[in-house]
């Protein structure tokens, strides 16, 4: 055996699971004793922590790919960035559980002269060696064999777990996970109170402020600049981004909820935010009427509501260039437009002559009529019972199975029909059960328009889908002009109102022309 005293040597650490297995700490130390043992003097380590290296992986090992880039920087390994001649791994199944990336990673490292430390085994290994090739090659033959039954054990269980409301993965930002004291296994989550950055709140409390500022009718752009106010930073110690903000808005799991595979389950951790304030703030952020500007700023309230009565389409706004064209909404699907400034004119007016939603919001029974009703209105009780027993019955329908073909096909046919139901229903329910913030402009004894202009855009555009559709006074839907060029007809003349479901009481269709 030849003398390798003197050598350099650089380390490659690995970590899948924070939860179990040696941490990249315990590992360099572990490394560390052996590279002083065999008196290696030991370089600036890869370190990729929670990261898998299993063909099943969703995250890319960020230091393993670094790792690569280095060795195939130069003619040997110590001439290259990887500036050595030893790569050690704790095990050799930390290098990677892939065969075919392993086999890869070893010809680069015959290649380019470096040799394999394996600390478990207390052995150094030389890719151009036959024997000490088959080795390594046999360790990620087992190492694959062992992920892919670990994932088809995940496979067969996870259904189960998510139906259970189990908690599965990472913690969300501002909860922390809860092990079993005698397994050690993953138990439950609950609420995180570290403090949320340069202030003394804790991380759930700047979930629950966050979703208090989205169901107000403020936007994710409003969000980072009040979570950059109170200090509040990132699991990395930075200031919160915008899409970071909507992304964690979006998570169920702040409400208690078990997301799996497209269906909502009951969790069995305590929600940090109710549940209907979630819906709420989900819907705001999915509709499909919240495009922004690049800044993420909310331009036009109309946009919630007006459609193409040709394709039914939202239509959008249409800047022109050009100072004596005039600035129009238009569809994108079939290019149908209409002037802007006539649009608004008829639909929000000015307080001398609001329009047609203004003059409906300030009608001194508005406040009664939209008032939502509480979760023990009758109508809410008897939607949410509607959805309890149709979730119920979908349950059945999940667990059941056929014994002919024609029986399968007949389960599956009244699946779907019962899963579409629960799905209306649900709507249903958030819909009764309306966010304040489309109420907060008609307070009694307020002024309408001031309210109106003090509210945020997207409560704004709440209250536009609400009024300005089917329920009140109809969705205002454009149709294709009589005339083509500068004479077009009037707004008013070009607005369809449509009622798909009756309108809602005491309403009547807006006077027009």
């Amino acid at each position: 055996m030849r003398d390798t005293r003197g050598l350099i040597a650089r380390e490659y650490r690995r970590l899948s699971d924070r939860k179990g297995g040696r941490s990249v700490e315990d590992q360099g130390r572990d490394n560390e004793l052996a590279a002083d043992e065999q008196e290696w003097t030991l370089g600036e380590p890869y370190v990729d922590d929670g990261r898998s290296a299993s063909r099943y992986a969703r995250r890319r090992r960020d230091d393993f790919d670094r790792l690569v880039a280095d060795l195939s920087s130069g003619p040997t390994g110590r001439q290259s960035a990887f500036g050595a001649d030893i790569l050690m791994l704790w095990e050799s199944s930390r290098g990677s559980r892939q065969v075919g990336e392993w086999v890869s990673f070893i010809e680069l490292c015959e290649q380019k002269r470096v040799r394999i430390w394996v600390t478990t085994h207390e052995r150094l290994y030389d890719p151009a060696n036959g024997r000490d090739r088959k080795a390594l090659i046999d360790d990620a033959v087992d190492s694959e064999y062992e992920s892919y039954k670990t994932h088809r054990r995940l496979v067969r269980t996870a259904p189960r777990e998510a139906e259970r409301g189990r908690p599965y993965g990472k913690a969300p930002w501002g909860l922390r996970p809860v092990y079993d004291a005698k397994t050690g296994k993953l138990r439950t989550w609950e609420a995180d109170p570290t403090p949320a950055g340069t202030t003394t709140a804790g991380r759930d409390q700047a979930v629950r402020e966050l979703f208090e500022i989205l169901h107000a009718g403020h936007t994710p752009a409003d969000a980072t600049r009040a979570f950059a106010k109170r200090g509040y930073l990132n699991a990395s110690g930075r200031p919160f981004q915008r899409e970071q903000l909507r992304a964690m808005a979006l998570r169920h799991a702040y409400a208690g909820l078990r997301y799996y595979k497209g269906t909502v389950y009951k969790g069995v951790w305590q929600a940090l935010v109710p549940e209907p304030t979630f819906w709420a703030v989900r819907s705001m952020l999915t509709a499909a009427d919240r495009a922004t500007s690049p800044g993420g700023k909310l331009l036009h309230t109309v946009t919630a509501v007006l459609t193409c009565g040709r394709c039914g389409q939202l239509m959008r706004p249409k800047y022109e260039q050009a100072p004596d064209r005039p600035d129009n909404y238009r569809c994108a699907n079939c290019g149908l437009k209409i002037a802007m400034a006539g649009v608004d004119e008829l639909l929000i007016g000015t307080r001398e002559e609001p329009g047609v939603l203004l003059a409906y919001l300030a009608r001194p029974d508005i406040y009664e009529q939209l008032r939502a009703p509480s979760s023990g209105d009758p109508v809410v009780r008897q939607v949410q019972a509607d959805l309890a027993r149709a979730r119920a019955e979908r349950d059945e329908l999940r667990a059941a199975t056929g014994e002919t073909l024609a029986e399968v096909r007949l389960l599956a046919s009244s699946l779907e029909r019962k899963e579409a139901q629960v799905l209306e229903l649900e709507a249903r329910e958030r819909e009764l059960l309306l966010p304040a913030a489309v109420l907060q402009m008609v307070q009694p004894g307020r002024d309408v328009w001031e309210s109106w202009e003090a509210a945020p855009i997207r409560s704004r555009r709440m209250v536009a889908r609400l009024i300005l559709g089917p329920g009140y006074l109809g969705r205002p839907c454009v149709m294709p002009s009589t005339h083509s060029g500068r004479n077009q007809p009037a707004a008013a003349a070009r607005i369809e109102w449509r009622h798909d479901v009756p309108a809602g009481p005491g309403t009547e269709p807006p006077a027009l022309g």
